[in-house]
């Protein structure tokens, strides 16, 4: 298995496999271990770029209160957590444990006050009316369909009134490296933030007020309003 077969396995959906050869003596795995400089090398050195324009899309206020689900080790929600302030709250979930721990000793390193927890989108633990904006990023095409509709439920249930969902996903309409990834043969070559995404998350009840080419030509945004 070589280097870049081992950055992704299937993420929300069927639980990611390894062998011995892929853990270190603690057993977490090569992926999770070199997980940024892994994507760092896909995006070209883009990922902090990729990170700020994710975020010029959300309009963040300081005092926003931010979920960032699907975390993995919290470089996005540590770049928000600088908009909303010493007033706002930067919380970050991901299904993946060892993922967790090393988002929690990034915002450690920083002195961080974000929060890092164990979750999936289909099941948020937190209660209604919590969030005023949630990120979803490289995420959405792990999930099977059985959590999708779920995760739309959840997503409007713990957003607050006019509250925003933020998903960017992968355009593998376009010429992409990234659906050429292990674990991405289920993806259709088709735009589907700008289809599937948009139309679920009507049926969810959000306004869709804006959707487009992400600025890294390789994605595309959403951006849903909870009415």
């Amino acid at each position: 298995m070589n280097l870049i077969q081992r950055i992704h396995g299937q993420g929300q959906g069927p639980a990611h496999t390894h062998d011995e050869s892929e853990t270190h003596s603690h057993g977490v795995p090569f992926w999770v271990r070199h997980y940024d400089m892994i994507v760092n090398l896909i995006t070209f050195g883009r990922t902090k770029t990729i990170h700020r324009e994710t975020l010029s899309l959300a309009g963040l206020r300081p005092g926003d209160t931010v979920l960032d689900i699907g975390c993995g080790t919290g470089a996005l929600l540590l770049e928000a957590e600088n908009t909303v302030g010493p007033e706002g709250t930067a919380i970050g979930l991901d299904v993946e444990p060892a993922m967790v721990e090393q988002a929690r000793r990034r915002a450690g390193k920083s002195h961080s006050r974000a929060t890092f927890g164990v979750a999936s989108i289909d099941q948020i633990p937190y209660p209604d009316d919590t969030f005023d904006v949630v990120f979803s990023t490289l995420m959405y095409h792990h999930l099977t369909e059985s959590q999708k509709g779920a995760a739309f439920s959840e997503l409007s249930r713990v957003l607050r009134p006019n509250g925003r969902l933020i998903m960017v996903d992968i355009n593998p309409a376009r010429r992409n490296i990234l659906t050429s990834l292990p674990g991405h043969s289920q993806v259709e070559r088709e735009d589907y933030v700008r289809s599937e995404v948009t139309e679920r998350m009507q049926i969810a009840g959000f306004t869709v007020v804006e959707e487009g080419a992400h600025p890294s030509k390789q994605l595309s945004y959403a951006i849903g309003q909870k009415v």
